[in-house]
């Protein structure tokens, strides 16, 4: 996923990360149109954001044209309307948004870009329907306004889009041909080609016609619209993309007439809504005359020039020579090693607080013209040479007499409710001293209280720094009182008290279970565009019910049975050990449930054989590691012998070379994605009597992962993916210790050896932006305490009090944020069945913290014995 995927996940809850389609909308919110029942024969189905119509005996075919309808929402329950209306009487399938509610999340400033304007949907059934519908509905409709459709064509001046599309995601493999062998990551919108083969439907944002479908006749004005040249050229050339939302973008350009860099901010008219209903070309007006009013201030960039271009509002403003002060702080911050941190502190302590003081400088600035900032972003100050800072994007910018938060803007980063001018602005300034000497988002006071007693632990700050920031911020948020349970404050004792944190740490995963819900049983962190919740290892309830059961607690049998029918009633399951159907299978294995856990097994093995990824997350080693273990508790040899086939593909592979990043999957490096995980496999087959080969395949497939690791000049060994140096369990050098730990026990190398310590000495990172296990500090826990090499005993400890700087509260008990920091999660790869399960191996508890992270059998065999 990128970044901007998580977005649309923030705002259907103020603790969990959801889906925005179970944002709730009253009855009385919902059109009429989708209220009524249809006539005698029609399907009516909800689906998200939708609901949708289709005639008797009739279903859409698998592509073909689809038309849009795109209005504002004073227009959005006329039109609903007169949609319906035409699609009952012409018996036309249709989707229809189904409240106001949903049309202004589709709309959302953080919603997706490619359906932010699917309000209305037909789906003619040939381009003589296609015609009619156009011509019927642009009488009936036009010129009524609406946002643009990205990836269609617009229909003269009004409401209407088309574009060529695909009725359903269906398996594209690599070959495109339906019969070949596909991949449970595969199922995306597809197109047949005419030859049978399938090809994955474009959806970028710009209108594109599939190169075998011809254009019809009613179209062919719309498209030389489209391609007719502007009456006069852009004043700017070389433009590259910055950021894009569902109404904005940022880009880079240079001006034509003077050769000088310029930042573009685009704005779309009707998209992008904020909290106040404001679209996209509302606040970029609003922000050009803020601008306008702060003309000749040497700390925001000047106005070079306003253009509208197809609709689009684009202002270009100054591009300021130098950098982002997220870029600056990100290379100079010292709490990298605990070398640079004894060294660099006290000159990053003063570079940081002087910087703040230039900020704040800027911020009177724009006080004595009257103007309150509401949001004050790293990313949107730009630090000049001279030292001299630039305040690069005012949107929230208001009166100073304005107490409201921004419309806009990103968590953890605005000013709260009710603050007015310099007091808005010395709660910005304040959290950004804060961020700037401990990156690490909060929202529990608690929290809050550790991080600035670490600030005065970790850095040469002035007396009481901690404690002035801590009070001022609380006051700014209009925080009350003190913590109910303290239990930041009980991870960061010198002796934390694990039975007691552990049973309030079980209790945040029950308080947070919601076994009445179908898709989900735990909150966890989105696994992909359109991916939460749901039953897998990693990111669903089995991750969560696994922990439970290897820290010793019990699992509701209510628990266990919505595990068992999620998995059966799935329509479309994966076969993967962390994201599909084996990972339940062990699950339920572990809890006692033989014979589900069989059946799922079952259920998945039509499943492997399509698999074509090795790695142990999705693909084959893990199914095959799986297939073992079954083989041996049950004595099937079946199982067994498919583990082998599976092997045998997977040698082949590593002989060949290290593997190669397939379309659409993660890049295949570390532990759960590459040749880390494929060894350990290997080594599985080993240590169960399977040949000195398997030794040797382990030591190659091994030495893929470590010949793309760099060690840095404090000697800590991170694995480069291909864009970045990472250090986690997940896809970076930690999880290389567990394969390179067993590969040792048989065959010792000083080279291997030096890695292993390499990997130990990496895990004992002073910051760690997230806590989860897979990608944060949980994940060090994990390895120090696997290892238990000198020092690493007291290297735990110290990682394991540094826990308390993500610690939160949920319902009276302890939680913890899942990726990215903004909302809570109980998924095992992100959450607090990670970190539950973390910590308990800290304080003894018994086994690896994942599962066949050991290739030493720990499972009885079919006969009892070990």
């Amino acid at each position: 996923m990128k970044l901007q995927d998580y977005d649309r996940f923030y705002r259907a809850d103020p603790d969990f990360f959801e889906f925005p389609e179970r944002l709730a909308d009253a009855s009385s919110d919902r059109l009429s149109a989708v209220l009524r029942e249809p006539p005698r024969g029609w399907r009516r189905t909800e689906a998200g954001w939708w609901v949708r119509l289709r005639p008797p005996a009739a279903r859409p075919p698998g592509q073909g044209w689809r038309i849009h309808v795109s209005v504002t929402l004073p227009h959005l329950e006329r039109t609903a309307e007169v949609v319906r209306e035409y699609c009952v009487h012409r018996g036309i399938g249709c989707d229809l948004v189904r409240s106001v509610t949903a049309a202004r999340a589709l709309a959302d400033v953080r919603a997706d870009r490619l359906t932010s304007a699917d309000l209305m949907v037909l789906y003619p059934a040939d381009e003589t329907e296609l015609a009619a519908a156009l011509r019927d509905l642009t009488a009936l409709l036009a010129p009524l306004p609406g946002p643009y459709v990205p990836g269609a064509l617009r229909h003269g001046s009004g409401p209407l889009y088309v574009r060529h599309a695909a009725a359903e995601n269906r398996r594209c493999p690599a070959g495109g041909h339906p019969s070949a062998p596909g991949d449970e990551h595969d199922l995306v919108p597809a197109l047949e080609r005419p030859d049978g083969t399938l090809v994955p439907e474009d959806r970028r944002p710009v209108f594109r016609l599939p190169d075998w479908v011809a254009l019809p006749e009613v179209l062919r004005a719309d498209l030389e619209a489209l391609l007719a040249p502007p009456r006069s050229p852009f004043p700017y050339r070389s433009v590259r993309a910055v950021s894009l939302t569902t109404g904005d973008g940022t880009y880079r350009a240079t001006d034509s007439a003077t050769d000088r860099p310029v930042v573009l901010h685009e704005a779309r008219p009707h998209a992008g809504l904020d909290v106040r209903g404001d679209d996209a070309v509302t606040r970029l007006t609003r922000e050009r005359a803020l601008l306008e009013r702060l003309a000749h201030l040497d700390c925001v960039p000047g106005i070079v020039g306003h253009h509208i271009r197809a609709g689009h509002h684009f202002l270009a403003v100054e591009d300021p020579e130098g950098r982002s002060l997220a870029e600056a702080a990100a290379a100079a911050f010292p709490l990298t090693t605990e070398d640079r941190a004894q060294h660099e502190a006290a000159d990053y302590t003063k570079w940081a607080l002087d910087v703040a003081d230039r900020v704040g400088d800027a911020l009177d600035s724009l006080k004595r013209r009257g103007v309150r900032l509401g949001e004050l972003h790293p990313e949107h100050i730009v630090l000049r040479p001279d030292g001299s800072v630039v305040l690069t994007r005012l949107r929230s910018a208001t009166d100073l007499k304005d107490d409201r938060p921004p419309s806009v803007g990103e968590e953890g980063f605005t000013a709260p409710v009710g603050l007015r001018g310099g007091a808005a602005h010395t709660h910005l300034l304040d959290t950004l001293r804060l961020w700037l000497l401990l990156p690490v988002p909060h929202r529990d006071p608690a929290t809050l209280r550790v991080l600035t007693e670490t600030v005065d632990e970790l850095y040469p700050v002035p007396p009481e720094f901690g404690a002035t920031l801590l009070s001022r911020l609380r006051q700014g948020a209009g925080a009350k009182g003190t913590e109910a349970a303290d239990d930041a404050g009980a991870l960061a004792a010198e002796r934390p008290d694990w039975p007691a944190l552990r049973a309030r740490l079980v209790a945040g995963l029950h308080a947070m279970a919601t076994p009445e819900r179908t898709d989900r049983l735990f909150p966890g962190t989105p696994f992909g565009p359109a991916g939460l919740g749901g039953t897998s290892f990693g990111h669903g309830a089995a991750g969560v019910l696994y922990a439970l059961h290897q820290v010793g607690e019990p699992v509701p049998g209510e628990y266990a049975d919505w595990l068992a029918d999620a998995a059966t009633r799935d329509p479309d399951p994966r076969p993967g050990l962390y994201d599909g159907l084996h990972g339940v299978a062990l699950t339920l294995d572990l809890l006692g449930h033989r014979d589900r856990a069989l059946g799922v097994l079952e259920r998945s093995r039509p499943l492997d054989a399509r698999v074509v990824r090795p790695d142990l997350a999705g693909g084959q080693a893990g199914i095959a590691l799986n297939l073992l273990r079954f083989a041996r508790l049950t004595g099937d040899t079946a199982l067994h012998d498919g583990a082998l086939h599976i092997a045998d593909d997977l040698a082949a592979l590593v002989v060949d070379g290290p593997p190669v990043p397939r379309a659409g999957t993660p890049p295949p490096y570390g532990l759960l994605h590459g040749p880390a995980g494929i060894a350990l496999l290997f080594l599985h087959l080993y240590e169960q009597g399977g040949g000195a080969r398997f030794l040797e395949l382990a030591d190659r497939a091994l030495g893929f992962d470590i010949a793309r690791c760099t060690t840095g000049p404090d000697g800590a060994l991170t694995l480069f993916d291909g864009t970045h140096h990472l250090p986690y369990l997940h896809g970076g050098s930690g999880g290389l210790a567990f394969p390179l730990r067993a590969l040792l026990r048989h065959r010792p190398a000083p080279g291997r050896s030096s890695a292993l310590a390499a990997v130990r000495h990496t895990c004992r990172a002073l910051y760690v932006r997230n806590s989860g296990l897979l990608r944060g500090r949980a994940g060090a826990i994990a390895v120090l305490t696997a290892m238990d090499g000198p020092g690493d005993r007291e290297a735990v400890r110290t990682q394991v009090r540094r826990m308390a700087w993500y610690a939160h509260s949920y319902r009276g008990q302890l939680a913890f944020p899942g990726f990215r920091m903004l909302r809570l999660s109980a998924d095992l790869a992100t959450g607090a069945a990670g970190v539950l399960l973390a910590l308990d191996s800290a304080f003894g508890g018994g086994g690896p913290v994942l599962p066949y992270l050991d290739p030493r059998p720990t499972f009885p065999r079919a006969d009892g014995r070990r």
